[in-house]
């Protein structure tokens, strides 16, 4: 097939989608509002530098036009668009085609600036409907973001739910046991943003050097808070225990995670968590909030910890037990490990999704004429008289 695949080139999975594809024998191009290339893969830049995903949503209706020249050009069998909200949309408003979306945390469980859970706006619900209603295919990335996508008019019949798991071969068992000879290190690899709730783990550190624990903890990630949270490490007086690196290429995170020996993440929700599994695959011990996204994977005390969201006692409390306890470390290795084998494994899911997407690329659909003002009618003819007029769509800024 000639699959076209409209993601962030960024993203964790859009890299492993296409090369996977690339390797099963089918041609594959990829469409990103992000600058990043990806080796081997041809890239079609359609975004604006520097990039920012916050500021530069108007792109996804604005550049649809260009993305439609592309698809026609490419003439793919099938187009995968990965986060509804975004590139779905954008994929929905230029091609008439089969038309595969994922959806996947944030993208459908909606947050409000400050990082907690919130209702979607008329407008975000709207494009949301209009995208589900317009795909051959559906997939959800876990079962809470199924059934949110469900409620907003999705066939549960035609859904398909698997993450997007752990390339075993990149991230294998590497991390060393835990031992009281070792400085514990602990490390965090979620994004500074208000869902993360990074802080919180910043709390927990101060709290835990207060009580005369010996660690030291790394933060990988960018994100708009990642200033006020080295300001929190130095006004804890945390500055030679914690430090930040940035993003770092995928490929660079495997030795990252095998120097640590805790992985944590305060996040308020989620979908399956491509950070948790791999923390797990590489043999870290997992501290996690306690919602229904990590419950699916960690049971408290035997193969992880797990702390109420907001709770930095909880926390501090969880990585205490195992710095007083190092081999439970030990015994949360060997199991995590077979546990992402048995059901995280990337090239099985990898799988399934070049299944479904065969299926809509051959599904046969017949459907009645859309309505003359459709969501897609508007936000084109919105999207003329704009550019004719020389302005913006400044209320789509707030989806």
């Amino acid at each position: 097939m000639r699959i076209a695949l409209v993601a962030h080139s960024n993203a964790p999975w859009t890299a492993p989608y296409a090369r996977f594809f690339r390797r099963e024998g089918h041609e594959v191009r990829v469409i990103s509002f992000h600058p990043d290339p990806i080796d081997g893969i041809p890239v079609e830049f359609v975004g604006r530098e520097p990039f920012d995903a916050n500021e530069g949503k108007l792109l996804f209706v604005t550049r649809a036009p260009r993305v439609r020249k592309i698809l026609r050009d490419f003439a793919p069998d099938v187009v995968l668009a990965c986060y509804i909200i975004s590139n779905g949309l954008t994929a929905a408003l230029a091609w008439d085609g089969p038309l595969v979306v994922s959806g996947r945390g944030g993208g459908i469980l909606r947050q409000t600036r400050s990082g907690e859970p919130g209702p979607p706006t008329a407008l975000r619900s709207r494009i949301l409907r209009y995208v589900l209603r317009n795909a051959t295919g559906l997939h959800a990335v876990s079962d809470e973001v199924a059934e949110e996508m469900v409620r907003l008019g999705a066939d549960a019949d035609a859904l398909e739910v698997f993450p997007l798991g752990v390339e075993l071969s990149h991230f294998p068992l590497a991390a060393q046991p835990l031992s009281e000879a070792d400085v514990p290190h602990i490390i965090c690899t979620r994004k500074h943003e208000p869902i993360y709730r990074n802080i919180d783990l910043v709390h927990a550190l101060a709290d835990l050097r207060d009580r005369g624990f010996n660690f030291r903890c790394t933060f990988a990630g960018q994100g708009e808070l990642l200033d006020s949270c080295r300001n929190a490490v130095r006004e804890r007086r945390l500055d030679h225990r914690v430090s930040f690196v940035g993003n770092l290429p995928h490929n660079e995170i495997p030795a990252l995670l095998a120097s640590a020996h805790l992985y944590v993440s305060a996040s308020i929700s989620d979908g399956t968590s491509s950070s948790l599994l791999e923390a797990m695959a590489t043999g870290l011990y997992p501290i996690v909030t306690d919602i229904r996204a990590n419950q699916s994977w960690i049971e408290n005390g035997k193969n992880g910890g797990l702390f109420e969201v907001g709770r930095v006692d909880q926390l501090a409390a969880a990585i205490a037990r195992v710095l007083d306890d190092p081999a439970s470390h030990l015994t949360a290795m060997d199991s995590n490990r077979r546990r992402v084998e048995r059901d995280g494994s990337q090239d099985d899911f990898n799988r399934k999704l070049l299944g479904l997407l065969r299926r809509a690329a051959t599904k046969v659909v017949v459907e009645p004429a859309k309505p003359p003002l459709s969501l897609r009618g508007k936000l084109m003819l919105a999207l003329a008289g704009a550019g004719a007029a020389g302005i913006g769509l400044p209320f789509l800024m707030n989806f």
